[in-house]
């Protein structure tokens, strides 16, 4: 298996960190919702965005998404990178990859349910399961 899907796996779950960052900020009103860095297609509207937040489909065991979701993908980018230096068995990626898959088609169920188009979380899903398919090359 050729390495380099690790380390662009590691890249798009950085991004994907960065965006959750971004959301999250916006939220909380720390980071205003238009920003230069952030894809125009991926800039919220403060309203429709974050009021997913306050629906079960908004946080898990309390906490925003968003706010574990930096977290868990800063985690997950290390993770991958560290397949191609043999500190971590390609297993566990994937398997924490199988486990975005589910909890994302969860998540982008809610969305469809509340009628949010929300296309930064979309992109997040969508981040996700790039990185799981690449694993599967």
């Amino acid at each position: 298996m050729h390495y380099n899907i690790y380390f662009i796996g590691a890249l798009l779950a950085l991004i994907g960190g960065a965006f959750s960052f971004y959301f999250n900020g916006v939220y909380y009103g720390k980071i205003l919702p238009h920003q230069f860095w952030i894809p125009r297609i991926c800039q919220m509207d403060s309203n429709q965005c974050t009021s997913i937040v306050e629906t079960k489909y908004g946080k898990i065991f309390g906490v925003p998404n968003a706010q574990l979701g930096r977290y868990f993908l800063f985690g997950y980018s290390l993770t991958l990178a560290g397949v191609p230096f043999n500190l971590v068995d390609p297993l566990i990626p994937l398997f924490i990859g199988g486990l975005t898959i589910f909890l994302g088609i969860y998540l982008v169920y809610g969305l469809i349910r509340l009628k949010t188009p929300c296309s930064i979380c979309l992109t997040i899903h969508v981040l996700n399961a790039v990185i799981f398919i690449i694993q599967l090359i």
